[in-house]
């Protein structure tokens, strides 16, 4: 369950370098993106959900490359769907899990392609 307390810690940590992005899921989720958030280590990342609320927020620290960029992207992404499939009660290994976590990886990709 996203708390405020995490909502506060994605916002407080954002420096004066951070990018952020509200992104809908054609109205079914909602995820805030956060990027070059203090985590305390490059290349990491984390996704906290309320499911109550339909609401992930991700948060992904300074990566030390494009690679990593990617990877934690799509790991990040990978989180968003399992909850997304979680709550609407969708297999994660059919057709729609799979066209979900790509859209939510091209979604999150278009924030920050400017980066890579």
């Amino acid at each position: 369950m996203v708390r405020r307390y995490v909502l506060h810690r994605c916002c407080h940590r954002l420096g004066g370098n951070a990018l952020s992005q509200k992104i809908d899921i054609n109205g079914y989720w909602t995820v805030f993106v956060c990027y070059n958030v203090d985590l305390g280590e490059l290349n990491s990342g984390f996704t906290a959900t309320d499911y109550n609320k339909r609401i992930s927020v991700v948060s992904i620290s300074l990566t030390t490359s494009k690679e990593e960029l990617v990877n934690t992207i799509v790991h990040e992404a990978k989180h968003v769907q399992s909850n997304i499939c979680t709550y609407y009660n969708v297999p994660e290994d059919g057709e729609d899990a799979a066209y979900l976590i790509g859209y939510i990886t091209m979604k999150m990709y278009k924030c920050f392609k400017h980066l890579i």
